[in-house]
């Protein structure tokens, strides 16, 4: 079985749920909004991995790459359980929508894709056609 956590500083994690569930139409996620209660990251992180299988795949998505959220995570990591950190919301919408079992490199390709997909906008040429929203 697969689990994809949201996690972030502040809420961030929480509105990536929101569109990821308005865009690809699904909503299954543990979300984790740290430090806007008194709850330690730690203890909510351990719950999370308590309640999941020994060999469950286990997707999780954060905000920053050297952030204390990820470095909460950091610990569970193995060969089916897979941290991305500065998630933006093309990647996780296809790693989420992603049915095959995850594997670093499949990862790896997405990342590359989502990385193409971030441009100054002001230098790029676009021919809007009619009925584009």
């Amino acid at each position: 079985m697969r689990h994809v956590i949201l996690a972030s500083h502040h809420k961030f994690a929480a509105g990536l749920a929101d569109t990821i569930e308005f865009i690809g139409g699904i909503g299954d996620f543990d979300v984790i909004c740290a430090y806007i209660d008194d709850t330690p990251l730690d203890v909510r992180v351990k719950a999370l991995f308590d309640g999941y299988g020994v060999d469950d795949e286990v997707l999780i998505l954060t905000d920053i790459m050297q952030g204390s959220v990820s470095q909460s995570f950091a610990p569970y990591m193995n060969g089916h359980v897979f941290l991305v950190a500065g998630v933006n919301v093309t990647c996780a919408l296809e790693l989420v929508l992603t049915p095959e079992p995850l594997t670093c490199d499949a990862i790896e390709e997405v990342l590359s894709e989502a990385r193409n997909s971030m441009q100054l906008m002001n230098r790029v040429n676009i021919e809007v056609a009619e009925g584009d929203e």
